[in-house]
């Protein structure tokens, strides 16, 4: 009689399990269409046994029925991580393509108007200038075509300078989805921590926390640990996002006190990417996240050519005897050597600030190349035996107008003459000294910002533009030519617009001339733009394979569940069937007695 009544037990424990079971199933195919749902199962062990002797006194155990011990979610943590990391490496290149796409449309269309039909514009207007250098009408044509050119081109550059800030929108409203993300995941904690306390399931609150760190995976890269309570700590970047209950909060700052670009930094004034350069690589996992995807697309600075490391000449270092400094030359291709290292990991990354040092650099370049041929320039050796640069006097063309004006360059810097009148001391043949009166070129200083000939500091001259006769283009009568204009000096500018210029970066081996050089400078958008096309579509299916394999494991199929159903249905039935066995066996007995 007392093992009949303890078989209720069995039976009731059979229905338990079976309903929990069905109503698991149930569940699932509630939230077969919900984002970020887990197939859950539930899991159901012997109860316990009953120890017992058999007919030759052999032990023997016998069940007395199944318990539920926990409803599980069926997921791969390992397929978790990496697809994290993969949507991660998708959203920066992603970050990448679109910065690429903004900068070929800034260049493709400039009011309507192609950039490069101002380069050819001041070309045509050279080419007629080489006809008839006296010519009033053509040299106010030049003078005009070289002030719209400057102008487009500091239009232009303040476009790339306006994206690059307009950047910072983005930075921070990253930051601000991952403080708002990591403080859900951090509430969801305490109540998953709350219920699985008291022994009653938190699969949904799992689910939802699973989905938020699938977002988060895609901003930034994080590994997340799970403690033994059930909540989720968060590791990025060398300090915890959240630990326990305690958050830590991103915010930004600018990357320097004199630039208006934000960073992401942590709240108490470190910067969150503790790894301060834009370089990155696959095999470090330093190309993994949205938000670094854009600060690596975006710089840190807006460049210029001083960005650009400048390759030795080997002439600069023979002197007069034709004896090649040797010392120096090496020491110069070591620091080449070093500039460029530091320029591939600080400047070339970024797809803005590349632009902007080539940019730069191509305008500079030209600018340079017209001042110095209409004002060229020498070195002069003082008594002392220091060498500056000067204005060749003898050689340089003057201007048309009454007073024959010399030294007047096309493009100024808008805070620092070209030239500084002085009085210098040089050793005549005989030995002896005397002073004598040059113009000494003021050189260009990067600790300077207003003694370069960058875009913004760049506008044509304005006496120019109010007499273009003072244009210096007429024959000096110390240099042999005088009575006439030097054709010659506008073939030269012809001559040298069509010479090698210089390559892309210091990583490439092509020279180019102007045109070629700006031409290579907008071809390299579609270059990049197709290779970080390719990475993104390798990534999308890669993304998808792994998306595919966590939905093998932790997808809901709807056939399975329904199998489930029918079959937890026929366990339901049969737990019924033998209680109802169990209850007319004892009524029997009962009876019977």
């Amino acid at each position: 009689m007392g093992n009949l009544f303890a078989s209720f037990n069995t039976g009731v424990s059979g229905l338990h399990s079976a309903q929990t079971s069905m109503n698991t199933a149930a569940h699932n195919l509630a939230n077969a269409t919900t984002p970020g749902h887990t197939r859950q199962q539930a899991v159901v062990t012997d109860a316990f046994y009953s120890s017992r002797f058999g007919a030759y006194s052999n032990k023997i155990q016998v069940g007395l029925g199944t318990d539920v011990v926990k409803i599980r979610q069926i997921r791969n943590t390992f397929l978790d991580d990496q697809y994290r990391v993969e949507v991660g490496r998708q959203s920066f290149y992603e970050a990448q393509y679109e910065a690429v796409q903004e900068m070929e449309e800034l260049f493709g269309e400039l009011e309507a108007q192609e950039f490069l039909e101002s380069m050819t514009d001041l070309w045509t207007s050279v080419q007629e200038l080489t006809k008839t250098p006296g010519d009033i009408t053509c040299r106010t044509e030049f003078v005009s075509q070289a002030a719209q050119f400057i102008e487009r081109a500091q239009v232009l550059q303040q476009q790339l300078n306006d994206y690059q800030k307009n950047m910072n929108d983005e930075v921070l409203n990253q930051v601000n989805e991952i403080n708002d993300i990591v403080s859900q995941i951090r509430d969801y904690n305490m109540l998953i921590r709350k219920f699985e306390a008291t022994g009653e399931g938190a699969n949904d609150y799992r689910d939802a926390r699973n989905l938020l760190l699938d977002q988060l995976g895609s901003i930034i890269k994080f590994k997340p640990i799970e403690e033994k309570d059930g909540t989720i700590s968060i590791y990025s970047e060398g300090e915890f996002l959240l630990e326990g209950n305690h958050q830590s909060r991103l915010t930004t700052a600018y990357e320097s006190s004199t630039s208006q670009l934000l960073k992401p930094v942590w709240e108490t004034g470190e910067d969150y990417f503790f790894r301060g350069e834009l370089a990155y690589s696959r095999d470090t996992n330093t190309d993994v996240g949205s938000l670094r995807g854009l600060l690596v697309a975006r710089g840190n600075h807006a460049a210029d050519f001083t960005d650009m490391p400048v390759k030795p000449v080997e002439e600069d270092y023979i002197d007069k005897f034709g004896t090649l400094d040797e010392r120096a030359w090496f020491n110069a291709n070591e620091k080449y050597k070093k500039d460029v290292e530091e320029y591939n990991e600080y400047v070339e990354p970024s797809i803005v600030m590349k632009v902007q040092a080539e940019f730069d650099q191509l305008i500079r370049g030209m600018a340079m190349m017209i001042n110095d041929t209409l004002c060229p320039n020498k070195e002069l050796e003082l008594a002392d035996g220091t060498k500056i640069k000067v204005l060749d006097a003898e050689n340089a063309p003057v201007g048309d107008d009454a007073n024959k004006t010399i030294g007047e360059e096309l493009f100024i810097r808008r805070k620092m003459p070209r030239y500084t009148e002085k009085t210098v001391k040089v050793l005549k043949e005989d030995g002896t000294s005397e002073d004598i009166t040059v113009y000494q070129y003021n050189e260009e200083d990067v600790e300077d910002r207003y003694s370069l000939y960058t875009i913004d500091q760049l506008e044509v001259n304005p006496e120019l533009l109010r007499d273009p006769s003072r244009l210096p283009l007429k024959a000096n009568d110390n240099s042999g030519f005088a009575g006439g204009f030097t054709q010659y000096i506008c073939a030269d500018l012809m001559g040298k617009w069509q010479k090698d210029f210089s390559t892309l970066d210091p990583n490439s081996m092509t020279t180019y001339d102007f045109n070629g050089y700006y031409g290579a400078l907008v071809g390299q958008f579609s270059t990049d733009g197709n290779v970080w096309s390719g990475i993104i579509d390798n990534q999308v299916i890669t993304v998808n394979a792994i998306e595919g394999e966590r939905q093998n494991v932790m997808g809901v199929s709807t056939d399975e569940e329904l199998a489930d159903l029918i079959k937890f249905q026929k366990c339901f039935d049969a737990s019924s069937r033998y209680i109802t066995v169990v209850d007319e066996m004892i009524e029997h007995l009962i009876t019977s007695l």
